[in-house]
């Protein structure tokens, strides 16, 4: 039963879903059609996500709550972060419940463009040196395809460098060629995979193969 009932819920909730994107009648003894059904269902699982959002806050908050008490390594960066949150929480709160003042809203965009995105902004700088390093281990000619990707790298780098295009005119022009059609036909193809495999998942998943989303294994 723990593992019927929600298998149904998925494959009831998910033809449902897949039905309104094609097709769009009115459900039998009621008004209410079924693109209509669908939206109701599409707003349900938003209310869901809050919830599961509101209870990952809930973790966060026991997890780093026991490091503080107990005061382990690291404690403080805890406490930072548990304050940080209850004052984008009340800051964010209190601004919405009270639109006309001005003074919340002009606090809570200022924590947001003063607070969070520099700090965002320093994690990603932050992976500019991981990605150096994934780019040094890739690019190193150990085979044809290595080299081939070095190359690319390079005339890139080039094409967009200005004083490429002071030593040859061609670099620029060979660099966009290699922006526009290879890397765009690369991406396509991943896109597509991506996109196969992703319907062959959730396929998986609709008709119970794929337990994976109940904590259980194939």
């Amino acid at each position: 039963m723990k593992r019927s009932v929600p298998l149904l819920i998925v494959f009831v909730i998910g033809t449902f879903l897949l039905a309104s994107y094609f097709f769009d009648f009115t459900l039998p003894g009621t008004s209410i059609t079924l693109k209509q059904g669908a939206s109701t269902v599409n707003n349900w699982g938003v209310i869901i996500t809050a919830f599961a959002v509101g209870l990952a806050s809930i973790n966060l908050l026991r997890i780093h709550g026991a490091k503080i008490i107990n005061q382990r390594s690291g404690w403080i960066n805890s406490a930072i972060l548990i304050l940080t949150m209850f004052v984008f929480i009340i800051v964010g709160i209190y601004s919405r419940s009270n639109p006309d003042n001005e003074a919340a809203a002009r606090l809570f965009s200022n924590l947001f463009n003063y607070a969070y995105s520099p700090f965002s902004a320093t994690m990603y700088s932050m992976i500019a040196f991981y990605v150096a390093s994934a780019s040094y281990r890739a690019f190193r000619m150990r085979s044809l395809e290595a080299t081939l990707l070095l190359s690319a790298a390079v005339l890139v780098m080039l094409g967009n460098a200005p004083i490429a295009e002071q030593v040859w005119a061609q670099f620029p022009v060979i660099g966009k060629w290699l922006l526009t059609v290879i890397n765009t036909t690369g991406q396509r193809g991943i896109a597509i995979g991506v996109a196969i495999g992703g319907f062959a998942t959730s396929l998986r998943i609709l008709l119970g193969f794929d337990r994976g989303h109940l904590g259980q294994g194939d």
